[in-house]
């Protein structure tokens, strides 16, 4: 009687910790079947709507960082850019925050290296700051073209390489779950750049590989459990 009451006292979150609850999970998968794909429809007409902000690793271009003073704001950043034959208005710029100080990021295409000094040092004097205090860094368009093609083909190849590897483990049903399963989880992942206009830069990249292996290895602890339980039970009949 005593350890039914210590039951009963016992929160939602006690319970699912002691495994003294239970989910009904298949009841519910069309719940979970309309939220995904109103994520996924969501993401894919943000893609071909909005698309990727991506970063000048990918892009290409080039990029200055000046600190925020009272001069210097979006606004200055943009007469600069025009002052020096730069369409202002395609360019991207950020303010970032590093604790207290303040600084605006300016990132605009391919330029020539006279032109990159010459900004930087206008930059410098729109914001009444040392030129040293502005940095510039820029990566050409075909080399940024160049990195995004290579990691897209080495994502093709991993999860082909992938699928081979479960359908051998397994079966070419598991596999096929286990990469739409991954592929879900990558696919809204992105859309939440996409939607929000996140940066995409290599950390970025990263951190899509890191969910993309949490998620496959989440999905093959499943189906191994799967497979034990089948071939546990596979000679097992239920008599009437």
């Amino acid at each position: 009687m005593e350890e039914v009451n210590t039951v009963q006292r016992r929160g939602a979150f006690g319970r699912l910790y002691h495994g003294e609850t239970s989910f009904d999970f298949m009841g519910k998968k069309m719940i979970g079947f309309t939220i995904s794909l109103v994520l996924i429809l969501m993401t894919i007409g943000s893609l071909f709507t909005r698309g990727l902000n991506l970063g000048i690793d990918f892009e290409g271009g080039v990029a200055w960082q000046v600190p925020v003073t009272a001069t210097m704001d979006t606004d200055a950043a943009r007469t600069v850019l025009s002052s020096n034959g730069i369409e202002a208005d395609n360019a991207k710029i950020q303010i970032l925050t590093n604790g207290s100080t303040k600084s605006l990021r300016i990132q605009v295409g391919d330029q020539t290296p006279e032109l990159q000094l010459k900004v930087k040092d206008d930059l410098a004097a729109a914001s009444k700051t040392d030129a040293n205090e502005v940095s510039v860094s820029s990566v050409s368009s075909s080399w940024g073209r160049s990195i995004t093609e290579k990691a897209i083909r080495a994502l093709i190849a991993f999860i082909v390489l992938v699928s081979l590897y479960i359908a051998w483990r397994f079966e070419w049903r598991m596999a096929l779950a286990a990469i739409l399963a991954m592929l879900h989880d990558v696919l809204i992942s992105v859309g939440v750049y996409s939607l929000i206009g996140f940066e995409v830069t290599p950390a970025t990249v990263v951190a899509f590989l890191t969910i993309l292996g949490f998620s496959l290895y989440d999905t093959i602890v499943v189906f191994d459990k799967v497979k034990d339980n089948l071939d546990k039970f596979a000679g097992s009949r239920t008599s009437m």
